[in-house]
């Protein structure tokens, strides 16, 4: 964070469209996020970020993602009765059992019993994978952020 802070006032001017979209791409981000008419759909939708979220908010999300974790998108940690534990999102749950998914891009599922569960607990780390950013230079990932600034529209292409 400290790296890129001090070089936000770059993300305005001189930004690459296609770059951004390609390290859009590149860091799987359009694996789990929205944006324009492209992506998936496990994670937050991307299109309108800019207008909810400063530059630092959004750049900090990319780098520390387990800082602020939505609760609509947050993991919880089951630990059993027998001392295992299971960490995933909860998507079913009964009065006789709650259904885990372990990874947002895998449809494997897991089945508990609540009478196996001594405990749950919302995690505190992020889906989104730390370090994504980490093998991107500094002007690829400015070049992202002004992707993302974009709305998933090329200003560029109009001229």
């Amino acid at each position: 964070m400290a790296d890129l802070e001090g070089s936000l006032d770059r993300v305005g001017r001189g930004r690459s469209f296609a770059g951004g979209k390609a390290t859009f791409n590149d860091a799987q981000c359009i694996l789990c996020h929205r944006f324009g008419n492209e992506g998936g759909s496990v994670g937050p939708e991307l299109t309108a970020v800019s207008s909810k979220y400063k530059q630092r908010e959004i750049l900090e999300s990319l780098i520390e993602p387990s800082k602020v974790v939505s609760e609509q998108y947050q993991n919880f940690t089951i630990l059993k009765k027998n001392g295992e534990s299971e960490t995933g999102r909860i998507v079913d749950e009964t009065d006789e059992r709650i259904t885990l998914q372990s990874s947002p891009l895998l449809p494997d599922r897991l089945e508990l019993q609540k009478s196996e569960i001594a405990d749950r607990r919302p995690s505190k780390v992020s889906p989104m994978p730390e370090a994504l950013l980490n093998s991107f230079t500094e002007d690829e990932i400015l070049d992202l952020l002004a992707y993302l600034e974009s709305g998933g529209k090329d200003k560029t292409a109009s001229r």
